[in-house]
């Protein structure tokens, strides 16, 4: 998952207008994205792997698997932004995501990472669901582009992504 993210952010970033790639950090959002999950290595495993729906306890400490990530890596050489990245990447333009950060901004980068993550988990086979084809994943993501989530050039980024490499 981790290496289908990065590839999918890099791809998207590849297919954005270019006056938005000049506002990619393309190390610090490429590194995230391939980070991003490192806190799921303290989920215990049979939240990770459950076959089922998560119940609200369980949905609470698998959210928990950003600020792990992040305080994992917080004393590690990782710069500032690929830390914040991965503390957010379930955020949104919105704020309506995990967790809660006061002095958020949902830039392009999270913007990207965010999709990309959400995208890559939607088609991949999980332990809970089946992998859903590409045009079913776009319109569960478009509709975070009609509920202001996530900026149309970003969606569109994806789309044409889709169409040509995934």
């Amino acid at each position: 998952h981790a290496n289908d993210t990065k590839n999918i952010a890099k791809g998207i970033t590849e297919h954005l207008p270019f006056s938005l790639q000049n506002r990619v950090d393309t190390k610090a959002l490429l590194d995230a994205a391939y980070l991003h999950d490192i806190g799921k290595v303290l989920i215990p495993a049979n939240i990770l792997n459950k076959a089922g729906k998560l119940d609200k306890k369980e949905t609470e400490i698998m959210h928990k698997h950003s600020e792990l990530g992040y305080e994992l890596l917080k004393s590690t050489d990782i710069d500032k932004k690929t830390l914040n990245l991965i503390r957010n990447h379930h955020q949104n333009a919105k704020k309506t995501g995990y967790p809660f950060v006061d002095s958020f901004n949902a830039d392009i980068n999270l913007q990207i990472l965010s999709i990309a993550d959400k995208y890559s988990a939607l088609t991949e086979k999980r332990p809970y669901k089946e992998p859903l084809d590409t045009k079913q994943a776009l319109t569960i993501i478009y509709r975070d582009v009609q509920d202001g989530k996530l900026h149309p050039f970003v969606f569109k980024a994806l789309v044409n992504l889709s169409l040509i490499h995934i």
